[in-house]
C-alpha cells in the first residue's frame, strides 16, 4: 500500500512544469516574438507598396488609353492633372514629343503619389504614328 501511495505522489509531481522550464519558455518567446512581429510588419509594408504600384499602373494604363482614344496626342506638349474620387492621391502627367522619325510621336504617361514621405512614380511610354504628318 505504501508503494501505491509513493507511485501516486510521483505521478502527480511529474504532471506540472518546473519554474526553470517556465522561465526558459518565456525567454524563448521573448526572443522569437519580436523577430516574428518585425517580419509581419515588413510583409504589411510590402503589401501596401504592391497595392499602390498596382493602382498606379492601372491608372497610367487607363490614362494612356484615354489619350490614344481622344487623339489628344496629336499636338506635342504636356498635360497634367489629378485623378478623381478614390484615386485623388494620384497625379498624372502626359508628355507628347516628336520622336526621331518623322510622323512618329512618343507619349509618356507618368503617375505620381506620396507614400511613406516619399514621392513614387510609374511611367508608361508608347509610340504612335501620326498619319497627318
Amino acid at each position: 500500500m505504501e508503494q501505491n501511495a509513493i507511485r501516486k505522489k510521483k505521478r502527480n509531481a511529474a504532471k506540472g512544469f518546473t519554474l526553470i522550464e517556465i522561465l526558459a519558455a518565456l525567454l524563448l518567446i521573448g526572443l522569437v516574438l519580436p523577430a516574428v512581429m518585425k517580419g509581419v510588419s515588413l510583409v504589411s509594408i510590402m503589401a501596401s507598396d504592391s497595392d499602390h504600384n498596382y493602382e498606379a499602373l492601372d491608372l497610367a494604363e487607363n490614362k494612356l488609353a484615354e489619350v490614344l482614344l481622344e487623339k489628344s496626342w496629336q499636338n506635342s506638349g504636356s498635360q497634367s492633372g489629378r485623378f478623381e474620387d478614390e484615386y485623388e492621391d494620384y497625379e498624372w502627367v502626359v508628355d507628347v514629343s516628336d520622336w526621331t522619325e518623322s510622323g512618329i510621336k512618343q507619349i509618356d504617361v507618368f503617375v505620381y503619389w506620396q507614400q511613406r514621405n516619399r514621392q513614387r512614380e510609374i511611367q508608361l511610354s508608347t509610340l504612335v504614328y501620326n498619319e497627318e504628318d
